[in-house]
């Protein structure tokens, strides 16, 4: 017998290799999720070396969707019994606590998916994470992506994910920050145990802060759950 569902709102995002897409569409399409997003982002090396260790391609498929808790973790054990986390480079998959959502997004995220097409055999999953991670979001004028990667790995980051996006700022905002916002923005989405968090975020303020080229800021979120961060997972 099921316990009691977990109605808190979680933040789910999945971030795989670009080759399984149709997988991720696949699923999400047959349990009915009645509301997720999904973009084209990119890894942090490049082509060569995803080649060289057989990490896939370098373009990854970002898929973002609010579902409560319950809903949430049968979800990510979806993902774990159809996408080999386990495997080097296929992709990550975690979540983020939401204290608060309007009321429109929180009736479309308790709306039921068909989670009978999402049994699994084995429930215990390697999702509760052994340290505390956080994801650090840090948002570039187009163009500096790089720059706030290498500030992150000599840092102690071994990673991130790209996305190209728009910025939509006031005469207001650029009279107080004393710059004018580019439009053409770069997001960097990093993954990375807390006791890192500090000493990445620090350094990609100073290479790539509001006094540089990269007029960029930054900030962190909790992570609840999480799956591939290992290089090997083993279910219990």
């Amino acid at each position: 017998m099921e316990g009691k569902a977990d109605t808190r709102l979680e933040l789910l995002i999945t971030i795989v290799d670009y080759s399984l897409r149709k997988v991720l569409r696949d699923l999400y399409k047959r349990i009915k999720l009645p509301f997720y997003l999904q973009s084209q982002g990119y890894g942090s090396a490049e082509s060569e070396i995803y080649d060289l260790l057989g990490f896939g391609s370098p373009k990854k498929i970002f898929a973002i969707s609010i579902q409560n808790a319950t809903t949430a973790r049968r979800i990510l054990a979806a993902l774990y019994g159809r996408i080999g986390f386990d495997q080097p480079g296929t992709g990550i998959a975690f979540t983020i606590s939401l204290s608060s959502v309007t009321s429109s997004l929180w009736k479309i995220s308790n709306q039921a998916c068909d989670l009978d097409q999402i049994k699994t055999e084995k429930e215990a999953l390697p999702m509760e994470l052994k340290e505390p991670y956080d994801l650090v979001v840090a948002i570039v004028n187009r163009g500096h992506s790089e720059l706030v990667m290498e500030a992150a790995k000599g840092a102690g980051a071994t990673g991130g994910t790209l996305l190209h996006a728009l910025g939509l700022g006031s005469k207001e905002a650029e009279k107080f920050l004393g710059i004018a916002i580019q439009s053409e923005k770069d997001v960097i989405l990093i993954l990375t145990p807390r006791e890192k968090k500090a000493a990445i975020m620090e350094q990609i303020a100073h290479e790539a802060g509001m006094h540089t080229a990269g007029k960029g800021i930054c900030f962190s979120l909790p992570v609840n759950t999480a799956l591939g961060l290992e290089p090997r997972l083993e279910l219990e």
